[in-house]
């Protein structure tokens, strides 16, 4: 609930420090007096929109703050998650510069402008004057069902579900896409994998292949210089080991006359020796030169083979093995996938279920209390001097339509909210058949509706502080006396401030202030002041006499707010 609120340099507010209480509280004034101004700076602290046109002429800055006590459990939650102490009481402060830094504060640390709404909405609900309008918008007729059944935890929790379902249905589709795409590829996969496989291609094969092929392009001259080495060294009648072995056999009877020929002959022999080893090399090669045509056709056809195969993959042969690789892992992946399909389609299946569920059974709820709702609201109508109305909330359906599975079934589809899309239907006339509201309703009539539907709503809400800025706006006698006993019981389970025209209304009030407004040296000022019980009565009959106040309407205000804390204590 608001204890106390404090404006500085806001509009043509200079200071104000303003306690609030319990019940209803009023504030009243001439036209243009700044009593909305007073609600708007509240709406900052809920997380309204700022302009630095708000900001007092002369001054850098403007500032808001309010302090809220008792807290709700949820608002303490929230408070929490937003990761600030939790304590029994709340200050909110906003402040709005003229170089558009902007802050708002929770107990004295600076908080984002997004958790400030979410904390507003636990805290302060605004109806303004020209609120009624909404009521012209379909899609906010549920809403306004759903507050009045008491369903916020029930949508939550179909919103969870209906997320979960979403995010099912397109994992499953993407699952089943990629499954068909890699079945319409896999005989392409296969016939690369095996393709690749079945070549046995090896890391530098081709730089081997081409060696040999030219070993076999040139076998012939290998063999007959080969052989002509044999010849030289080892074979023929005039060969070198021959006459190096005879020459060395007369080294060594030189070198027994002389030894220091021994190294000579060491060498000699070493080097007969190394004769001998490149002979027989050359001759284990020329044994195994191939003159066979058919060996280098074989030799041809693979390298043939690779090459039309690095042509085909525009790759090397390292490339390509990496591609076979990679088309047999995509072969078992698909083999994974469509393992893993049926447990995705159970999934999904069992999430279907429990969203539908969910919004089924929300809609019989809906349906129900829609029934209670119609009543009520008929009751309320003709309270509000609209006798013999027709209210009716109509659920509708996408005839028609083809089933788009699993959002839409049947003609019923499922959104966030579940799968009710209603539309309030009225006739104010007896004998004249329900349409829209819409079409029918006019302006004082749209605005009894809504007086009717937030008496209804609003007492099943949890928010501490309700404002209503002029909400009595066209209406007067027994039906304004009707209003403010509607506002009167709302501000008994919550902090109703209410901004009025109406006496009736103002008589009720709990508590009552008077925002004037005096120009002093030039300048404009605002103040708001708490009235005493005779001040009450003074600003009542002001307000039922206008500029000329006559003891006849001096008696009057005194009868209201007398009898006003009659019917309370009653």
């Amino acid at each position: 609930m608001l204890r106390e609120l404090r404006i500085k340099n806001f509009a043509v507010i200079e200071e104000l420090s303003l306690g609030l209480g319990t019940g209803l509280n009023v504030l009243t004034g001439e036209t243009g007096a700044g009593k909305t101004i007073v609600l708007n700076a509240l709406g900052l602290l809920s997380g309204g929109r700022v302009s630095a046109d708000i900001i007092r002429h002369g001054e850098d800055e403007a500032s808001v703050e309010a302090l809220f006590s008792p807290l709700s459990a949820a608002l303490r939650e929230k408070i929490r998650e937003g990761g600030y102490d939790d304590e029994e009481e709340l200050v909110v402060r906003r402040i709005i510069s003229q170089t558009g830094r902007n802050r708002a504060y929770l107990n004295g640390s600076l908080c984002p402008a997004s958790l400030l709404s979410e904390v507003g909405a636990h805290l302060i609900h605004i109806y303004g004057q020209h609120e009624h309008h909404a009521l012209l918008k379909p899609e906010v007729h549920l809403s306004l069902l759903d507050a009045y059944g008491g369903f916020g935890e029930k949508v939550e929790e179909m919103k969870k579900r209906r997320g979960a379902l979403g995010h099912a249905w397109e994992w499953l589709s993407e699952a089943r896409e990629k499954v068909l795409r890699r079945k319409q590829e896999e005989e392409l996969l296969k016939a690369q994998a095996d393709e690749i496989s079945q070549a046995k291609l090896r890391s530098g094969e081709e730089e081997e292949l081409r060696e040999r092929k030219n070993i076999l392009l040139h076998a012939e001259k290998l063999y007959r210089g080969c052989k002509e080495g044999e010849e030289i060294l080892y074979e023929g009648d005039h060969a070198l080991a021959g006459r190096l072995g005879r020459y060395a056999l007369r080294l060594r009877e030189l070198a027994n006359i002389d030894g220091s020929l021994s190294g000579a002959v060491d060498l000699l022999e070493s080097a007969l020796a190394q004769l001998e080893e490149a002979t027989s090399a050359l001759r284990h090669y020329t044994s195994r030169v191939q003159f066979d045509p058919g060996a280098l056709e074989q030799l041809e056809d693979r390298l043939a083979q690779i090459n039309r195969l690095k042509r085909k993959y525009n790759a090397s042969i390292e490339e390509i093995l990496k591609l076979g690789e990679q088309a047999a892992e995509e072969l078992e992946s698909l083999d994974r996938q469509e393992e893993e399909l049926p447990l995705l389609e159970k999934g999904f299946e069992s999430t279907r279920q429990s969203a539908w569920e969910t919004a089924e059974s929300l809609s019989q709820e809906r349906k129900r209390d829609a029934k209670k709702f119609k009543r009520e609201m008929e009751k309320e109508l003709a309270s509000l001097g609209v006798p013999r109305t027709i209210f009716e909330v109509r659920f509708l359906e996408e005839e028609g339509k083809r089933d788009d599975p699993p959002f839409l079934v049947g003609g019923k589809r499922m959104t966030e909210n579940g799968i009710d899309q209603i539309e309030f239907y009225f006739s104010p006339n007896p004998g004249e058949a329900v349409k829209p509201l819409a079409k029918v309703a006019s302006g004082g009539e749209l605005s009894r509706l809504m007086l009717a539907i937030k008496s209804l709503v609003l007492t099943q809400g949890e928010i501490p502080t309700l404002l209503f800025d002029e909400v009595d706006a066209g209406i007067g006698g027994a039906v304004a006396e009707i209003v403010g006993k509607k506002l009167k019981k709302v501000a008994s389970s919550q902090q109703v401030i209410c901004v009025t025209h109406l006496p009736q209304i103002a008589a009720l009030a709990d508590l009552h202030y008077v925002v004037r407004k005096e120009v002093v040296k030039g300048r404009t000022f605002t103040e708001v002041k708490k009235l005493s019980e005779k001040e009450r009565v003074g600003e009542i009959a002001r307000m039922l006499g206008g500029v000329k106040i006559t003891e006849k309407t001096i008696q009057h205000a005194e009868e209201m707010v007398k009898g006003a804390g009659m019917k309370a204590e009653g």
